[in-house]
């Protein structure tokens, strides 16, 4: 069998479905012993091979490979993949390219439906891509993968489409040394105690009202010592850098984009994550600290609730219930790491059916 899969999302400083697909190629690679694969990329890609059955093939072109990620793949990859043989091909970006499924069966996967319910919280240039395509390249695709239970539902609801599968995130390795931990966010001016936020500074994670939710406490008296840590990098909305804007109180610390190392200690030494994000198909980053023992302070959704389970503090996504979250959770013992009962190899197990499965309905 020869796979197909964008790999568009596979580059430096990756989020989100980036991490999603590199987490599934390794275990996708001893999952499907005789198969080969072929990455295709608008123009880098960063990630190890899993092995020599493995090829990257990059968009050289001057001027498609700079079109957006969303339309690159619909109006471009199919240009890159023609002539390659492919049995089957993966889309972890959800949107397929242009009448590719006559060449091969596509099995997407959809992450969430953001450009439905947040669309506001999207870049122009996606919102109208995903408006113009999602609901077609669900409709042709040979399977559909998703990624939680939560998304299936909401996918049902809008497209009387059940998924083919359910293939959770996993934690991804985050190499951590608990006695190196307070040297290395020292290094970044961290300073105990403070509070976590992870993900980009996109409008749709809502930072505006962490930063706001801090505030409302340290006018209150409360938190005074705490620093607001912020980890990861800037995003299509640069007007959210007033975000960082602490009114000379320097309280709080944006980090950019920081390495897996860094990201462990911090987890395991905040006092608490905070995660007001506006809507999540999933919500890795709430799984990731929850695995290091940190309190976690979230949105009260279906999604958010799947990844955070039972000790996990709830909210309205507002100032106020932030805040109320953050003193209802600063006032409990901080959680026991949380072993979780799937891994990647699971989901890898998943996307190999979807693909078996996906050949043979054209046979």
């Amino acid at each position: 069998m020869k796979i197909g899969i964008d790999a568009s999302r596979l580059k430096a400083g990756m989020t989100g479905v980036g991490r999603y697909t590199e987490g599934i190629l390794g275990p996708l690679d001893r999952e499907l012993p005789d198969a080969t694969f072929v990455l295709y990329a608008r123009r880098k890609c960063s990630v190890v091979l899993p092995s020599r059955r493995w090829s990257v093939r990059c968009d050289r072109h001057p001027l498609f490979s700079c079109l957006p990620t969303p339309q690159w793949i619909h109006y471009r990859l199919a240009s890159v993949a023609r002539g390659d043989g492919l049995d089957v091909f993966w889309a972890p970006n959800t949107l397929t390219p242009q009448g590719f499924n006559t060449y091969a069966p596509c099995v997407i996967t959809v992450h969430d439906l953001i450009h439905i319910l947040v669309p506001e919280t999207l870049p122009p240039l996606t919102r109208l891509a995903y408006g113009r395509w999602f609901d077609g390249d669900v409709e042709h695709a040979a399977r559909v993968v998703v990624n939680s239970q939560a998304t299936s539902d909401r996918l049902f609801d809008r497209l009387d489409r059940r998924a083919d599968g359910i293939a959770l995130p996993a934690v991804r390795s985050l190499p951590f040394v608990r006695e190196t931990a307070v040297a290395t966010i020292s290094k970044l001016g961290v300073k105990c105690p403070f509070l976590l936020t992870v993900g980009t500074r996109a409008p749709r994670k809502n930072l505006v009202s962490a930063v706001a939710a801090v505030k409302l406490l340290k006018a209150r008296g409360k938190l005074l010592d705490y620093q607001l840590v912020m980890a990861g990098g800037e995003a299509w909305n640069r007007s959210n850098r007033s975000v960082e804007r602490d009114d000379g109180t320097h309280w709080i610390k944006p980090l950019g984009h920081v390495s897996d190392g860094t990201l462990a200690a911090l987890y395991s030494l905040a006092d608490a994550f905070v995660f007001p994000s506006l809507y999540e198909g999933y919500g890795m980053p709430v799984i990731e600290a929850r695995t290091l023992g940190c309190r976690v302070i979230t949105t009260d959704s279906p999604e958010l609730r799947e990844a955070g389970g039972a000790n996990t503090t709830y909210v309205v996504p507002t100032p106020e219930g932030i805040a109320a979250g953050l003193e209802l959770a600063l006032a409990q013992p901080a959680p026991v790491p949380v072993k979780l009962d799937h891994d990647w190899d699971d989901a890898a197990r998943v996307m190999a059916h979807a693909f078996r499965s996906a050949t043979s309905k054209v046979r």
